[in-house]
């Protein structure tokens, strides 16, 4: 791969932040200068918003990069890298701004840092608009952990929508990721429905998972009832699975006048819909794995159905590095497949 830079036209696929995203952890893996026009351009509101600025400042901070264009509402950025560089860093959305997406940004270059890291973010952690911080936990960050990750976090706070204010550490150390092979779903192991409740009535989550409970799609689940530390009141409940180690996380987060009893019911169904595929990744995942397959140099999994997302974050690797992410059409779903080819 050369090191000129590469155009990327943000209207392609989705056309939402995740191209700006993608583009930064690219040109952080392979020192590639990116220019990127159009950012955010099918969205309401176009342009860097604060939780893209920082993923920007993020990716300046931790390789000494220099961008153009790195401004609120800016429809154009220009990256150009350097080293990355292993350290203690703070990334603070100033909002409830996605603290999460920030993480994904960076995660994988310090991955291959010269040495560990820890970050600490404050925001958002759980907003309607992006994984959660229990997604990361529950789901992501075990997958990371099979590929070989040194990754760990610590949450202190949690950041609702619309106070933001979340606290939470990652503690990152240099690791080689291996490829996985993640076709076949195997036995269900474990399971665990969780109503998270804060600065709310307690009873919002007995109702939650009062009827949670008549619906489990999963049978025999294990229910449990925390109460994280939050600047304004907050609700989830959610659904993690175990297959034997590979796991798989669903939620829904509780709305101002929608009944718990239609949260319960709302998740129930997405996790019904899961089960009843035999693909081993959900969609979010299917989406988020793309990137440390690449740095694997490889992997193959299974997925129920391929999100515009994940198909724009798919078209976009194969755009900026030439590696094919070839999906193949199956009775049970989609199955995605890496070999990756020596760079040049």
């Amino acid at each position: 791969m050369t090191k000129q830079s590469v155009e990327i036209d943000g209207r392609m696929g989705e056309g939402g932040g995740q191209i700006l995203r993608t583009s930064l952890t690219l040109a952080l893996l392979y020192g590639l200068p990116v220019s990127i026009t159009r950012i955010r351009n099918k969205r309401p509101k176009p342009g860097l918003l604060r939780q893209h600025l920082t993923c920007v400042k993020a990716a300046q901070a931790i390789s000494g990069g220099q961008a153009t264009g790195a401004e609120l509402r800016s429809e154009s950025l220009t990256f150009k890298p350097g080293a990355v560089r292993g350290g203690d860093y703070h990334f603070d959305v100033g909002n409830a701004g996605s603290t999460t997406l920030v993480f994904q940004t960076v995660l994988l270059p310090l991955l291959q840092a010269d040495a560990p890291s820890t970050v600490r973010f404050t925001g958002g952690t759980h907003n309607p608009w992006a994984p959660p911080l229990t997604f990361l936990e529950e789901a992501f960050l075990p997958l990371m952990r099979q590929m070989g990750a040194q990754v760990t976090i610590k949450t202190g706070r949690w950041g609702y929508h619309p106070a933001g204010g979340g606290e939470w550490v990652a503690h990152i150390s240099p690791s080689t990721l291996k490829p996985l092979e993640l076709v076949t779903r195997p036995a269900l192991s474990g399971s665990t429905v969780t109503a998270y409740a804060s600065n709310i009535r307690r009873g919002v989550a007995d109702r939650e998972l009062a009827r949670y409970q008549e619906l489990d799609p999963a049978s025999g689940s294990q229910f449990q009832r925390e109460f994280p530390e939050a600047l304004c009141a907050g609700n989830l409940l959610s659904h993690a699975l175990d297959f034997g180690g590979v796991r798989a996380h669903f939620s829904e987060l509780g709305e101002h006048r929608i009944k718990a009893e239609t949260i319960a019911e709302r998740l129930a169904k997405r996790v019904s819909g899961y089960l009843a595929a035999p693909a081993v990744l959900c969609e979010h995942l299917a989406d988020q794995v793309m990137l440390p397959m690449l740095v694997a140099g490889g992997g193959r999994f299974s997925t129920g159905k391929l999100s515009l997302h994940a198909d724009t974050n798919r078209q976009l690797i194969e755009q900026v590095t030439g590696q094919r992410i070839m999906a193949t059409g199956t009775p049970e779903g989609i199955e995605l497949a890496l070999a990756v080819n020596p760079q040049p």
